[in-house]
């Protein structure tokens, strides 16, 4: 008889409860692990598609007070399905890529080794999802101050948390 076995039937349960209390921490990550690897991968763009609009330029990007700006090359293009693509880099590697695809959203941080990713609308307190939209002409988000010139020049500013981004758009 094994040691599982030769237990009482009151002292079984209460060492399968705290078995499962101890691993419960453990359970929920594997299971959260689960749901975030079964988030597709954002299919591959193709930006010569007629469907998109393109912006290219260049930008001088500070993500907040105590950061240094980083300048880059930034593109920004936006498919008439709904799908955006921001890609923000200096060559040859990218510092920001955002990107939209039907429901899913996803943005990379290079510069920070940081990814987040999801399903729905793309958190509105980040800017680069919201960058075609103001290049087509749509209001200001909340929290920030958008100026923009007659000759491709934008200057955005969120007093909030220091982020700025400027941008001359060819």
């Amino acid at each position: 008889m094994n040691f599982f076995h030769s237990m009482q039937p009151r002292a079984r349960t209460h060492w399968i409860m705290r078995v499962l209390v101890t691993l419960s921490p453990w359970l929920l990550v594997v299971a959260l692990g689960g749901c975030i690897a079964s988030a597709p991968p954002l299919h591959k763009v193709d930006l010569g598609d007629p469907g998109w609009r393109l912006w290219r330029g260049q930008a001088l990007w500070k993500a907040n007070v105590e950061r240094p700006a980083l300048a880059g090359d930034l593109i920004v293009a936006h498919h008439i399905n709904g799908d955006i693509l921001v890609s923000f880099s200096k060559s040859p590697l990218p510092i920001v890529t955002a990107r939209t695809a039907g429901d899913w959203w996803r943005i990379d941080v290079v510069e920070r080794g940081r990814f987040f990713e999801g399903r729905g609308r793309p958190p509105q307190r980040i800017i680069w999802f919201l960058l075609p939209d103001l290049l087509e002409g749509a209001s200001t988000p909340e929290n920030w101050e958008v100026d923009a010139t007659t000759e491709g020049e934008w200057s955005m500013a969120n007093q909030q948390t220091g982020e700025t981004i400027r941008m001359v758009m060819d």
